[in-house]
């Protein structure tokens, strides 16, 4: 039987908190703002793509950059006619845009999964399993059984990640094998895995149906 990697420190600092509830509206509205952005963007074709380096430069300023420390790396410089978004249609482009977009909110949730859900275990005195897989194979054991589909749900979706980040969007032997804990049987290894906009809403409920679990084992001088 396959076991958590189980690590013998406190996943957080005394003083950490998660905002549990908080991270998952921002992550929530994120995909809703960028959801909605890729809508009117694709209503309009894009607009006009030769002001590419404008919509750069004045997105530079949406944002503060505040690191903590003095990065040794210089600033982006946009300079006209220095970058363009390839296709030879505005359909191709966009395709290929909001494909990219999806998996790095994609990417992210599981980033988000593995903060919560190591936050939560560590509220129950439990010793906060390594990496995100051990933390929901974790959870799995320790819930209420009827909700094995959100744990089974996470396991996929960690597979999903580690095949997109580790190989380049393709089934390999190691996240088969963590599908297979998930409780799939049957994968087309010749696939080139593509995710939508509805697969996010998928597995957010997921995470949102686990975390709540996971709170009911939390002691209450903890919660």
């Amino acid at each position: 039987m396959h076991k958590p990697n189980v690590k013998s420190f406190s996943y957080f600092d005394s003083e950490d908190h998660v905002d549990v509830d908080l991270e998952m509206l921002n992550w929530s509205q994120t995909v809703y703002g960028v959801g909605h952005a890729l809508h009117v963007a694709n209503s309009i074709k894009f607009g006009n793509l030769d002001t590419i380096v404008d919509s750069m430069q004045a997105a530079e300023n949406w944002n503060s950059s505040l690191l903590g420390f003095a990065s040794i790396l210089p600033a982006k410089e946009f300079t006209p006619g220095s970058i363009k978004l390839d296709g030879v249609s505005h359909e191709e482009i966009f395709g290929r845009v909001s494909e990219s977009i999806v998996r790095v909110l994609f990417v992210n949730l599981v980033v988000l999964t593995d903060e919560v859900m190591g936050y939560l275990i560590g509220l129950t005195g439990a010793n906060v399993p390594e990496p995100v897989f051990s933390k929901v194979e974790w959870a799995k054991a320790h819930i209420n059984h009827g909700f094995e589909w959100a744990t089974s749900g996470l396991l996929e979706m960690v597979a999903i990640r580690n095949a997109l980040v580790h190989n380049g969007g393709r089934w390999n032997g190691p996240s088969i094998e963590q599908l297979k804990l998930a409780g799939v049987a049957v994968v087309d290894s010749t696939v080139d895995i593509s995710l939508s906009f509805g697969d996010l809403f998928r597995y957010r409920r997921a995470l949102r149906t686990v975390v709540g679990e996971l709170r009911k084992l939390t002691p209450p001088a903890a919660a």
